[in-house]
């Protein structure tokens, strides 16, 4: 049994991964078209509503790859009723854990996958969103910098 557990959590990380990974680039080249084509997004308010949808989209994405671990779980019997599934999935992609709903002994290694792929994939999203802070700000001077 342990084989299909190392078996199942490689395809949904992968998946998750291969899907995340997706949309962010296309999220990305969206981005860049907007920036070209919107002047207002070089203000406050467009810079804002820029980080404001790009955290909304992010969130979207992590809830959609929680709901497939969900369904997952569900389709394997762990449990009946899908707000179960799914607040296990949350509380395990997050890393919370707060271990008051578990999955039963035969399938126990494959929930650390999914706590595995969701350290990867939030902290692929926290880079994302460094990234376009750091290119919506690089124009603002470095106070050391004028100091001098």
């Amino acid at each position: 049994m342990l084989s299909g557990q190392l078996f199942l959590g490689t395809i949904m990380i992968a998946g998750t991964v291969v899907f995340h990974v997706a949309v962010l680039v296309y999220l990305a080249g969206l981005l860049k078209r907007m920036a070209l084509t919107v002047e207002h997004l070089h203000t406050m308010v467009g810079t804002t509503y820029l980080i404001i949808s790009t955290i909304f989209i992010i969130i979207c994405i992590h809830t959609i790859e929680a709901w497939c671990w969900a369904a997952l779980y569900l389709y394997l019997g762990e449990f009946t009723k899908l707000h179960q599934a799914l607040y296990f999935s949350v509380v395990t992609s997050t890393t919370l854990g707060y271990g008051d709903i578990t999955l039963s002994e035969r399938w126990h290694v494959l929930s650390t996958f999914e706590a595995m792929g969701g350290l990867i994939l939030f902290g692929t999203s926290t880079a994302f969103l460094l990234g376009l802070m750091q290119n919506l700000f690089v124009d603002i001077p470095n106070t050391n910098e004028t100091k001098k």
